[in-house]
């Protein structure tokens, strides 16, 4: 892949909960490549505080995550936010901040917001353990593409 200056990829999740780790077993996948020169990979745990691990100079935010839409599990979902669409409601509280809060607290003190795409997969199984479910783990190789075709694209 040609060099991504100004791309994040963030995985989220809690590896303890099965499926809710994917985020971060993708992001794990990622980082022992060298794929994707340019890119910035972050592991953001279970709950990522945007100020500290975005540099200022990310111009797309890709986050993967597990992810209930209501489909049939092993889904994948593609979002893509826009500073239109997330609430303009100060958030009240500086801790256990979700991704959306922290990027509506950006937006108001003045940071540049980059463009976000979530890449989401419906779990199978979010129980406590520490693999994923069967289902979700034979689907690692394309929630892997679909990140990977978000790096190539232009929007």
């Amino acid at each position: 892949m040609d060099s991504q200056a100004g791309i994040a990829v963030l995985g989220i999740g809690n590896p303890l909960c099965r499926d809710d780790g994917i985020g971060i077993r993708i992001i794990r996948e990622m980082q022992g490549s060298a794929k994707y020169p340019g890119v910035e990979i972050i592991d953001g745990g279970s709950a990522p505080d945007l100020f500290s691990l975005l540099a200022e100079n990310v111009r797309k935010l890709i986050i993967v995550d597990a992810l209930r839409g209501g489909g049939q599990p092993g889904a994948i979902y593609r979002l893509a936010l826009a500073e239109g669409n997330i609430a303009a409601a100060t958030p009240a509280s500086l801790h256990g901040m979700g991704i959306l809060d922290s990027l509506k607290l950006m937006g108001q003190l003045g940071r540049y917001l980059p463009a976000v795409i979530i890449i989401g997969i419906e779990p199978a199984d979010v129980s406590h353990g520490l693999r994923l479910s069967p289902a979700i783990e034979a689907l690692v190789p394309d929630l892997i593409k679909a990140v990977e075709e978000e790096l190539c694209s232009q929007h």
